[in-house]
């Protein structure tokens, strides 16, 4: 999936419960004064990320992506995480980790899919210093579709049973992006996963209901940025959630793109509004 121009350093470190997360840090020419981390989504890892980073990188920004834990090189059972505070000690810790590396500079977060319920649940229930505005991509707050009747069921019953059993999940490739090649590589990319534990599944939906529950009580400002056509994550729970949490909440609809809007052949496009959010 990555393109490696040799642009990062990577780095492992160890988060909660002496797990390993496997991360990169792009610093281009030492000329950058913010941070820009960013997290990505269920099932994919850092990789997807090297034009976004490489982007950012060229404008001023030291960039830090990482592995979530049990996803691409990091350590842990793929498809199960036991609690969702874990994704949240460990942004703790790489956010650390970046500052250690390139000082007390002002951050900035990016969250894509399930990254943006994290990046959102740690601005709601932390305690922050020196997080200035984020951008919130796809969140995982609620799926766009309703899982069939017997998952549900069954995570209900094995969150409790069996809660680290993983099963295949319902994700169709092709709701991913409008750009066949990004897809192309998403199938063939060996890091990349479908599958899901049902206390796993449990964790993930809770804290996307917490999340829309609490969006008044926002103190961070955002970039809420959603596909009209995304089939994977509900744009209806992001516009929603911006309703509810005022002037802290900027809402981007992008028209006709799908889940990772900036998988798209005009990426440069996309990243450019962004930047645009985050120095206004």
């Amino acid at each position: 999936m990555e393109m490696n121009n040799n642009n990062f350093e990577e780095f492992k470190i160890k988060s909660t419960n002496e797990t390993g997360l496997s991360l990169r840090l792009y610093k281009k020419d030492n000329d950058f004064d913010k941070i820009l981390v960013i997290t990505h989504g269920y099932g994919e890892h850092q990789g997807y990320y090297v034009e976004f980073a490489n982007y950012f990188s060229n404008h001023g920004y030291a960039v830090c992506t990482y592995d979530l834990r049990s996803h691409g090189l990091s350590d842990g059972k793929k498809g199960h995480v036991s609690s969702f505070e874990l994704f949240l000690d460990d942004l703790d810790r790489i956010i650390d980790f970046a500052r250690k590396q390139v000082g007390e500079l002002q951050i900035n977060l990016f969250g894509h899919s399930m990254g943006g319920s994290i990046v959102l649940n740690y601005l709601l229930r932390r305690t922050l210093v020196g997080i200035d505005k984020s951008i919130i991509s796809s969140p995982w707050l609620k799926l766009a579709f309703e899982p069939p009747k017997l998952k549900l069921f069954l995570a209900n019953i094995g969150k409790n049973l069996f809660p680290s059993l993983v099963m295949k999940g319902e994700l169709n490739p092709d709701d991913l992006s409008r750009n066949s090649e990004f897809v192309a590589r998403f199938i063939d990319d060996p890091l990349t996963y479908d599958k899901i534990s049902p206390g796993y599944f449990s964790t993930i939906r809770e804290y996307g209901q917490y999340a829309l529950s609490k969006a008044n009580k926002l103190k961070y400002p955002i970039l809420m940025s959603h596909g009209s056509d995304d089939n994977v994550t509900s744009s209806s729970a992001s516009r929603a959630f911006c309703g509810n949490c005022g002037n802290m909440c900027e809402y981007k609809l992008w028209e006709g793109y799908k889940h990772v809007v900036f998988s798209e052949n005009d990426m440069d496009k996309i990243f450019e509004f962004y930047k645009s959010y985050l120095v206004s």
